[in-house]
């Protein structure tokens, strides 16, 4: 074990903060699952610490590079500053003893493993965060292009889907949680510093009011309302030294043409190695005919584009609760008539999908979330202390999963709920996460966190005293996907 660590630190050290310390650990679990438990601790000690002080996993390496350094990449701004987010106070490792023998005899195992493309990638595969995958990219050219493969990084992220990191409350009766971050604990030591990050203050930003809108990719989407105008930014509060991403003035259609716009959401999604954001806008004239626009801005656009404007009498009639969700280039609006307006952005085209049988939109009891694969959309309702999840695949509605939350709610003792018979406080959906895999839950003044997979219920937010509106929620979650460096124009070092 000693001799495979001690060769990939001759191996990495001259790489500028690569993953010194991760490898250590992907390495073990990959290769050494079997070794007994009396081999390893018996391991020797190196330059007088003992086993039990070999540095942990981190997500980067110690020190970075000078500028005279022979560095064969050009870092990114992103990546760059996604990398300082978890390089500090990282321990350096010294070249163990290699038990005797030769280093070009150990160098010769190592790279039987290192040399070999399958078992790297699964080495790769079971760094664990996107932030250490990054860092395992510096090592050369051949990491980078594993790590920044496509299929490889579908299967990073199936493997290691983004946590959730914490959350943000978006409060006009409590300024004192506008942007306050509320950490979801305990996380593991690596993301210390991002955790820490997480936590900012929107008082930097000199306006009359701002607000939270979202979080999306390690960023935080905010709105500066100044007299009279209103500007939206996205802040990285990971990476401090971006500063305010301003998002172009969304469009104004239809005034040309006598139209009033009476409904307008701003969604996102994944598009390749970025993100692209959807802003629709249904405007109405006369009050019997309605259109609707959808625009589409991505990451290097400095102004929206039409994507189209399509006639809409289905929109007629929207609510504003549950809030419109964009899942596989289809976006679900909710409607009066108890029914989902689709928007189709493939076929360019609206239609109507009906609720499930006996469910019907009530008080924040309704959300809806993406789904995966052929799936369309997930439903999830709240209903008598019960959470039912439906499935919307092909043109059937399916129960996925129905969780009763009465113990669950009972074992939190929450003001003003009694279980004997009924709760006198009714319980609401405040956000679903992607996938439906987490619910934020309104009951009282408590805001309950339930992870659908392992089926646990926590507190993780009381709203203060003769306060009546919570405010929305907005999840932070782990970035994905990571920004990797671009390759420095250098023939010679980009043939490693």
């Amino acid at each position: 074990m000693w001799r495979l660590r001690g060769v990939m630190s001759n191996i990495i050290a001259p790489t500028p903060f690569a993953t010194k310390i991760t490898v250590w650990s992907v390495v073990d679990s990959l290769l050494f699952t079997s070794a007994s438990s009396s081999v390893c601790s018996g391991r020797k000690e190196r330059r007088g610490e003992s086993a039990g002080d070999r540095p942990q996993p981190v997500t980067g390496g110690g020190h970075r590079p000078s500028p005279q350094s022979p560095d064969w990449t050009q870092r990114s701004q992103g990546a760059a500053e996604l990398m300082d987010a978890s390089e500090e106070n990282l321990p350096l490792i010294e070249n163990p003893s290699v038990d005797g023998e030769s280093p070009q005899h150990s160098l010769a195992v190592v790279s039987k493993v290192l040399d070999d493309d399958d078992l790297l990638v699964e080495i790769l595969l079971r760094i664990g965060f996107p932030t250490t995958l990054v860092h395992a990219a510096l090592v050369c050219k051949r990491w980078l292009n594993h790590a920044s493969d496509r299929k490889f990084l579908s299967r990073f992220h199936e493997r290691n889907p983004p946590r959730l990191l914490g959350f943000y409350i978006d409060s006009t009766e409590d300024p004192s949680v506008a942007a306050r971050f509320f950490p979801m604990l305990p996380q593991p030591p690596e993301l210390d510093i991002i955790m820490r990050r997480a936590s900012f203050s929107l008082d930097s930003y000199q306006s009359v009011r701002t607000n939270i809108m979202g979080c999306r990719n390690g960023g935080v989407l905010i709105s500066c309302v100044d007299n009279g105008e209103i500007t939206v930014g996205l802040h990285s509060p990971l990476c401090p030294g971006r500063g305010l991403a301003i998002v172009p003035p969304f469009p104004h259609p239809g005034f040309e043409d006598a139209y009033f716009p009476i409904w307008g959401r701003l969604l996102s999604k994944e598009e390749g190695d970025g993100m692209s954001d959807i802003y629709v806008c249904v405007c109405k004239k006369d009050m019997t005919e309605y259109v609707v626009h959808v625009y589409v801005l991505q990451n290097s656009d400095i102004a929206w584009c039409r994507l189209l404007t399509l006639a809409a009498d289905q929109l007629a009639s929207l609510r504003f609760e549950p809030r419109a969700v964009l899942a596989n280039d289809k976006i679900f609006i909710a409607s009066e008539r108890n029914d989902i307006v689709v928007l189709d952005l493939t076929t360019k085209s609206i239609s109507t999908l009906q609720l499930p049988q006996g469910v019907q939109y009530g008080h924040k009891d309704i959300v809806f979330a993406g789904a995966k694969d052929a799936s369309v959309v997930y439903l999830i309702h709240a209903k008598n202390l019960q959470l039912h999840i439906w499935l919307h695949k092909g043109d059937t509605w399916l129960v996925v999963d129905t969780i009763c939350l009465r113990g669950m709610i009972a074992n939190l003792g929450i003001p003003g709920c009694k279980l004997e018979d009924e709760p006198t406080a009714p319980l609401w959906i405040n956000h679903v996460g992607d996938y439906a895999e987490f619910v934020f839950l309104e009951m009282g003044p408590c805001t309950l966190l339930l992870d659908t997979k392992c089926r646990q219920l926590r507190k993780v937010y009381t709203m203060p005293k003769n306060y009546r509106y919570r405010g929305v929620i907005h999840p932070f979650m782990m970035i994905w996907p990571p920004t990797f460096p671009a390759l420095k124009d250098d023939p010679a070092r980009n043939t490693l």
